[in-house]
């Protein structure tokens, strides 16, 4: 089965275009993200991750953290009791609302579906490392590979990564431990996202030649 991960990006954007509020962006986003989760399961994906936020998210305007985390958590609201759901990540960051709620969301959610949403919040890299250190370091002799993955906010590798919205980097969004996770930038706002441009870009990802370090196939 196939892990993804999802960079849903342009809701800004997508706002000032058509001249509506912050809040109808994030409505429009959390519309079609219930979508895409169809899309997902027609195409034989068992996990969708999505980073909700940045760490840097969570420094905006206290309206605007509201926004995002509003939407995010109405989309857990909508789709618990079809789907599995989890989250992790810079949870220190996350109002203690939130939390809450996502906790029991989560508690609840149908983990007989064959489908899990995972969100990410206040993802960040070096946040990410930083706290896996200070938890652990009085408590194992030595990081290894296999603890790092064992607290990592993402613990599994993810095979494909779509970002939304145009942009060509990855910011802090990069899983720590998927370091052959093939990208595909899509420069489609998230909210305009089309099934034809979901199946473009799993088509693209699809078609890479995945090495993983080693030489081409003879």
């Amino acid at each position: 089965m196939t892990t993804l991960m999802l960079l849903p990006d342009g809701m800004r954007r997508w706002s000032q275009k058509y001249g509506v509020s912050l809040d109808d962006g994030y409505a429009a986003m959390a519309d079609k993200l219930i979508e895409l989760m169809g899309w997902a399961k027609e195409e034989g994906i068992d996990k969708l991750y999505v980073t909700a936020s940045s760490a840097a998210n969570h420094s905006r305007p206290a309206a605007a953290v509201t926004t995002f985390m509003e939407a995010f958590t109405d989309v857990v609201r909508r789709i618990h009791d079809t789907s599995a759901f989890d989250f992790s990540g810079s949870l220190d960051l996350v109002d203690d609302h939130y939390l809450t709620e996502l906790g029991a969301l989560r508690d609840k959610s149908n983990k007989e579906s064959g489908f899990t949403l995972h969100y990410i919040l206040g993802m960040s890299l070096t946040h990410e490392v930083i706290s896996i250190f200070n938890r652990l370091k009085d408590e194992v002799p030595a990081l290894t590979e296999e603890i790092l993955a064992a607290n990592a906010y993402v613990p599994e590798q993810v095979d494909f990564l779509i970002r939304t919205g145009g942009a060509t980097r990855m910011s802090s969004f990069f899983p720590l431990m998927s370091p052959y996770a093939e990208l595909h930038f899509s420069p489609v706002l998230f909210p305009d996202m089309t099934r034809a441009d979901f199946t473009a870009a799993l088509e693209d990802l699809r078609a890479r030649d995945r090495r993983f370090g080693g030489y081409p196939a003879a």
